[in-house]
């Protein structure tokens, strides 16, 4: 998706992750659906609909039909994959790829123009702010 020039922010627990250290296993995205936005999330989702044919019974034809308040569950079916290792795996609920399409009344624009960009295998990756992070999720640390 960064290769693409695809807008999105990486939310929830990964977000966590880089902010604060605290652990998780799945991956939630909130994607940008404006007009311009849509044709290159379309292509991402058709090619990874094409890299993991199992992973999602999801039609994601052009033109792509986003709209506010829509969860993308992938994979959104019990699956296996190989891993690093070669050996099968299944991925488990909490390995899922979440993609998000709005988050309450919250602006995409304005979160996304105080994103964090961390640097992940060579590309720099959008994060929601660590302020932001907490007014969309807040931590239920004690």
């Amino acid at each position: 998706m960064v290769r693409r020039g695809v807008r999105f922010l990486v939310i929830g627990g990964q977000a966590r992750f880089v902010h604060d250290g605290a652990t998780t296993r799945d991956l939630d995205l909130w994607v940008d659906i404006s007009p311009q936005n849509r044709p290159v999330l379309g292509q991402c989702l058709l090619e990874w609909k094409a890299k993991y044919p199992v992973h999602s019974m999801v039609d994601f034809s052009p033109p792509l039909r986003l709209r506010a308040g829509v969860q993308i569950q992938l994979p959104d079916a019990d699956v296996w994959f190989l891993g690093r290792d070669n050996q099968p795996a299944e991925l488990l609920f909490a390995d899922r790829i979440d993609i998000l399409t709005s988050i309450g009344d919250a602006d995409f624009n304005e979160y996304y123009a105080r994103a964090v960009l961390k640097p992940i295998d060579g590309q720099d990756v959008p994060f929601i702010s660590a302020g932001d992070l907490e007014a969309i999720s807040p931590s239920t640390k004690t």
